[in-house]
């Protein structure tokens, strides 16, 4: 043991000695936690975007989409000018934005325009463009766990089961969407088919093109004048209605509804609808209900009469003409389906069931705020959302009565959240008039053929990614279609990356300055 200590001594300062010779290796870099770029879900959206409308502008220039396009000017024999070679390319830019944006307004007719290439390339950026946000978005809410309007985790795992799992998320989104598209192409199906005749073929086309633009809230249609051809029709107004307002009420809720089970005595298994589901299908309930009466009463004698020839209800009975008297209710059948239908399109989507140009000046204002509202945060829909507008509103409540918190059905609203929603406000609404200034400087002619109503009309439709022009689209001007384009895309992504700016963005600590007061109002 004595001579066996030495030896193993001496070893180990042998192999410390040769350790100290190796040369010194330089030191690992490591990236500074702080320089180091993080997961930007704001730009992803952007991006994402726009690259969804380059892809789809490129294949609208395409030969095969469209007989008279941009690729038509180098025909043999045919003038070729850079001005009409850039005047095609900015309305294929238009028209891919619109579908991408799930807007809906056009500066050409789709059928008319676009071979079926080009019709299925349209179609495509809608489902896209629908899917895209909505998924990324689910994906994005389901990371950041608990900066949901009016929730948190708990309220996401009620929402979409124990888990919460991203992967969960989106398939049960693609679930919704791939369901109510199909129903509402079957159903679409049979009246193209048995009831106006198309043959098979154009039937499954028109049916399928229809049902994924209203789901999605596009709004684009295959009909030369849209809906105006088919306005007597209400079995397919009202199937367009109801998938418009399916789009526009958003996939949390659709879950959270779909997975209530009211029927079950044991309230732990029965679930629990979430206050967000609440608020959302209240004001859909309630602007689809109340705006439709409301369009419909200042339309009724006005653009919603579609055949001026026709009986009324009230004079055929009074004169004991029961045949005429079936036909006139039918008629007002139709007209009243034809107005509750168009307030839907109004907030998500721009069918035009009714023509735009005798639509009443007061039922134009009423159809700018349904666009200013929107549909529920997480849907296809545009605007400042349904739940923005409810906080809101009950902040201001709150200030006016004193109260320091924000309350509804028993819960109370986050300061956060109610901050949240008038900077949203806000942003919306100046962005609406910035662009709305600037086209005044470019749309001299458009304004002198229909007026700074209809100029802004357009913007509003724009931002709000609706779709519903008075007739005004066309007539834009180069600059104009541009900065439309522009509209669009910010309406579809600005209100969704702001409330997720906001919502994913770290707590700061501040200083706390003294306090002073300074007057207002």
């Amino acid at each position: 043991m004595t001579d066996a200590a030495p030896t193993q001594s001496q070893a180990l300062r042998d192999y410390r000695d040769r350790l100290r010779d190796l040369p010194t290796p330089l030191p690992a870099r490591r990236r500074d936690p702080a320089k180091q770029e993080p997961f930007n879900p704001y730009r992803t959206l952007a991006v994402t975007f726009l690259a969804l409308i380059a892809l789809g502008t490129l294949l609208l220039c395409s030969p095969w989409a469209q007989s008279d396009g941009c690729w038509a000017w180098l025909a043999p024999g045919r003038p070729f000018t850079w001005a009409k070679l850039g005047e095609a390319l900015i309305d294929n830019l238009f028209m891919a934005t619109s579908a991408s944006c799930v807007t809906g307004l056009a500066v050409v007719s789709v059928p008319e325009t676009y071979t079926f290439f080009g019709q299925a390339v349209l179609l495509g950026c809608v489902q896209l463009g629908g899917i895209s946000l909505v998924a990324l978005g689910t994906l994005i809410v389901s990371i950041l766990l608990g900066r949901v309007p009016f929730g948190g985790e708990r309220q996401i795992a009620i929402s979409f089961g124990s888990s919460g799992r991203p992967a969960s998320l989106l398939s049960q989104t693609f679930r919704y969407v791939l369901t109510f598209e199909v129903a509402g192409a079957a159903l679409l199906f049979v009246r193209y088919h048995f009831v106006h005749g198309y043959e098979l073929g154009r039937a499954v086309w028109f049916s399928v093109f229809h049902a994924v633009s209203a789901f999605c809230n596009a709004g684009l249609s295959l009909h030369p004048n849209n809906l105006l051809d088919i306005r007597g029709d209400a079995p397919i107004l009202i199937i367009l209605a109801l998938l418009v307002a399916a789009g526009g009420i958003g996939f949390l809720v659709l879950s959270n509804v779909f997975r209530y089970r009211f029927w079950r005595r044991d309230l732990r298994r029965r679930g629990h609808i979430i206050l967000q589901a609440r608020v959302v299908l209240w004001m859909s309930l309630i602007l689809s209900v109340g705006g439709g009466l409301l369009f419909t009463a200042l339309e009724w004698r006005g653009s919603l009469v579609h055949d001026p020839s026709a009986p009324g209800l009230i004079a055929s009975l009074a004169d004991g003409a029961w045949r005429d008297a079936l036909v006139a209710f039918n008629t007002d059948f139709e007209e009243a389906c034809a107005g509750f239908a168009q307030a839907i399109f109004f907030r998500t989507a721009g069918f035009n069931a009714i023509p735009m140009g005798e639509v009443s000046h007061p039922a134009n204002v009423l159809s700018v705020l349904l666009m200013l509202v929107g549909g529920a945060p997480g849907s296809m829909a545009g605007g400042i959302k349904t739940t923005t507008l409810v906080v809101v509103l009950l902040t201001i409540r709150a200030y006016i009565r004193g109260n320091p918190d924000v309350q509804l059905h028993r819960r109370t609203i986050p300061d956060a959240i109610c901050r949240e929603a008038m900077v949203i406000l806000f942003f919306y609404l100046a962005t609406l008039f910035l662009l709305y200034f600037l086209l005044l400087f470019t749309e001299d002619a458009l304004i002198a053929k229909h007026g700074e109503f209809a100029l802004f009309y357009e913007v509003s439709s724009a931002l709000g990614t609706v779709g519903t022009t008075l007739d005004a689209t066309g007539d834009l001007s180069q600059a104009g279609r541009l900065l439309i384009s522009l509209t669009m895309f910010l309406g579809r992504i600005g209100p969704v990356s702001l409330a997720l700016m906001m919502a994913s963005r770290a707590q700061a600590h501040h200083v706390r300055y003294p306090e002073e007061s300074i007057s207002v109002g």
